[in-house]
């Protein structure tokens, strides 16, 4: 499955151009009690008139369709890039909740209700009539790592990077893991974590941990998602006040905004610290480029997300190419190194965090070496990859140190430095 190979030829194949995307039209304000339409008078702000305590926020580059359909509660983070789209039915977020970059929710049937403290990560993808985290238990639930039980009454869902939820049910407590799906009329129950790459199609496999598709929920799944929760609580709050102070220091490259996990601070481009709000991506905070502005406008596609407004400093070397919906992103207090020559391909997720070594998370930070390239949905977390390695599409290196000239095929989950190694089964 893992053969040694020079990737030249995956370099080439991946290192895309894109046309520029259009905006859709957005109508005019309309906002009421504790929620909000995020329509033109309530962009970014929503409600406009709210204050940064309680506002929420949604990034310039989201694609608003139907806002009148879509109610946002308080403290909601929308962040670069997501598309929420309520042409055929509508969309609700509960309060302190957030849609992360390339998210995408697509509402038809009854709709798509989204509950409170509901994490959807960067490209997670939401269609058809979906509930997620509007109901089910707080507890007690076995963990069986820790041999114990737990509950947990002020309640999270987590759908992680590049998952997707078809039409599904998510119940309050629960996991959808990196390039997971749960399809059709499944309903996924509170105290369930599906694990990575699974393809949920029947309730029997979200219930039954002897199917092989899902495991129980542990008290560390609910430490990380209360803890991602407050950061974007966090985001929610710190671009708000960025825009209030001035409109244009929350498009292209720009500012991060000083919370207590991060300095704020303007990307280096080429030796020179750089403000570009007309830039058609957007790079944000404490990243360095090798290369120049200049040379970036012929590099980079478009509807990119680098954020370092959570973990920094990024590191980045000169770029080979990078195609349309790359996501750059780190956990607070981790870093990104990224080498010379690699070729991002669409939708590729590079996200920094510390390795877990013996259940705590003291290993390497998430680098990527030179010469390397990633394949279209590809996801990086916890993980280092070697000189000249190739990662193929819809694949995921997870809390693992990748050898130089690596080949990992299409879609497969690469895990523990290889002690775990799943399909993808979609």
């Amino acid at each position: 499955m893992f053969k040694p190979r020079t990737i030249f030829s995956a370099l080439n194949a991946i290192i895309l151009a894109f046309a520029i995307s259009t905006q859709i039209y957005i109508q005019p304000a309309l906002a009421a009690g504790g929620t909000c339409n995020p329509t033109v008078g309530n962009l970014p702000i929503c409600p406009s008139t709210a204050p940064s305590e309680s506002a929420s926020f949604v990034d310039p580059t989201a694609t608003i369709t139907n806002p009148t359909n879509i109610t946002l509660g308080e403290k909601v983070y929308v962040a670069p890039f997501a598309q929420l789209d309520a042409t055929n039915a509508p969309i609700s977020i509960a309060a302190d909740s957030n849609a992360q970059d390339q998210v995408k929710i697509t509402a038809s049937g009854t709709g798509v209700e989204i509950g409170e403290r509901v994490i959807m990560a960067h490209m997670a993808i939401i269609k058809g009539a979906a509930k997620i985290g509007t109901q089910g238990s707080t507890g007690p639930f076995t963990d069986t790592v820790t041999n114990t039980q737990f509950s947990n009454t002020v309640p999270e869902t987590f759908l992680a990077f590049n998952c997707e939820i078809d039409g599904a049910t998510i119940q309050r407590n629960t996991v959808v893991n990196f390039l997971a799906r749960v399809g059709p009329g499944v309903t996924l129950p509170a105290g369930k974590v599906v694990l990575p790459g699974k393809n949920v199609t029947n309730n029997l496999q979200a219930n039954s941990g002897s199917l092989g598709k899902v495991v129980n929920l542990t008290q560390a799944d609910v430490a990380l998602m209360e803890g991602i929760i407050e950061v974007n609580e966090a985001f929610a709050k710190g671009y708000t006040d960025l825009a209030m102070a001035d409109l244009t220091n929350v498009t292209g490259i720009n500012y991060a905004p000083v919370t207590f996990f991060n300095s704020g601070g303007l990307p280096q481009i080429g030796g020179t610290p750089t403000s570009d709000p007309n830039y058609r991506n957007r790079i944000i905070g404490n990243l360095t480029f090798q290369d120049s502005l200049a040379t970036l406008n012929h590099k980079l596609a478009n509807r990119i997300s680098l954020r370092a407004d959570e973990g920094e400093p990024f590191n980045v070397g000169s770029i080979a190419g990078m195609a349309n919906d790359v996501v750059f992103h780190a956990l607070e207090t981790t870093s990104l190194t990224l080498g010379n020559g690699v070729g991002y391909g669409p939708r590729a997720l590079v996200h920094g965090g510390r390795q877990v070594v013996n259940g705590v998370a003291n290993g390497p930070e998430t680098s990527i070496g030179d010469a390397v390239g990633l394949g279209p949905n590809s996801v990086i977390f916890r993980a280092s990859i070697g000189n000249r390695s190739a990662i193929g599409q819809r694949s995921a290196v997870f809390n693992s140190t990748v050898a130089p000239r690596t080949y990992i095929r299409s879609r497969t989950i690469y895990a523990d430095n290889g002690n775990l190694i799943l399909p993808v089964e979609w």
